[in-house]
């Protein structure tokens, strides 16, 4: 499962790497991912209804991490999609109407903000209610799906963790449009001036570090945010800082930040040459 879920994925990312969404294309972009995701996600439940997953913890990780990141995506460009189509004529109203759909994606939030911290934090003990089939006949959170039309294919809470991941990128989407509009011709300036040409994953190493330190606004600023700021001016699409941050957690080595250590071991080279060279002057 692993093997195909890795493929369905790379197929996706490279198709959302070449999509503008700050372009006039943004709602036909949109109707063609949603049409690519679906066919995805059928394709995906196919091959678990035909490939039965082995263990409690293979279901637990398919429906935990595989699907809803898939889902998410679906359900992030359904919802950029109708933000857009309904978006105001009037530029000046602009920001006001973004602000007003950030402020719903706060409210989900806070209604979901016990789960939404047991999944972020990276907790296990509950997995086997959430995330095994057939473990949630006591469902009443009219935000989960407990009577998916195919049992086979849900556990339910796999459904509002997809609504998790998708209104944090919408968020992140919603942000960087409004510093788009409230930067004006500076943004845009420090967009055609300055590109992001490393890895999406080593940005967000640098963005969690910096929050982490609660040196941009002394912490006070969100990681959406935050994200949404740094790939505003380096001219990238920051689409789910989040899932970078996982493939983080899953590295193996003593260290997991890769490029901040490598940035370390740099600096520290550098500083050793110029000192080098100014005892050589002074010889």
């Amino acid at each position: 499962m692993q093997k195909k879920y890795t493929t369905i994925m790379q197929q996706v990312d490279a198709r959302m790497t070449t999509i503008d969404l700050n372009g006039r294309q943004i709602i036909n972009d949109c109707k063609e991912m949603i049409h690519l995701l679906k066919e995805k996600l059928s394709e995906i439940k196919q091959h678990l209804l035909s490939h039965p997953l082995e263990t409690e913890s293979d279901e637990v990780q398919f429906f935990k991490y595989y699907k809803p990141t898939l889902l998410g995506r679906l359900l992030y460009f359904y919802k950029i999609l109708r933000i857009e189509s309904q978006r105001p004529v009037d530029e000046s109203e602009l920001d006001e109407y973004y602000q007003k759909q950030q402020g719903e994606l706060k409210r989900f939030f806070d209604r979901h903000l016990p789960f939404f911290q047991y999944y972020r934090s990276g907790a296990t003990h509950m997995d086997s209610h959430y995330f095994l089939r057939g473990r949630q006949e006591s469902v009443i959170d009219v935000d989960v799906c407990p009577f998916d039309d195919n049992p086979e294919f849900s556990t339910g809470y796999d459904h509002l963790v997809a609504r998790i991941i998708s209104m944090e990128m919408l968020y992140a989407f919603l942000s960087h449009r409004r510093t788009c509009l409230q930067g004006g011709n500076s943004v845009a300036l420090m967009q055609g001036s300055y590109r992001w040409t490393g890895s999406i994953i080593e940005l967000a190493e640098l963005i969690y570090g910096l929050d982490e330190m609660k040196c941009i606004n002394n912490g006070d600023t969100s990681i959406n945010e935050l994200a949404a700021f740094v790939g505003a001016v380096l001219g990238v699409d920051i689409k789910d800082c989040y899932s970078a941050y996982v493939d983080m957690k899953r590295r193996k080595d003593d260290s997991r930040t890769y490029f901040l250590d490598k940035m370390r071991e740099r600096l520290n080279q550098r500083m050793e040459r110029d000192e080098d060279k100014e005892r050589k002057r002074k010889k």
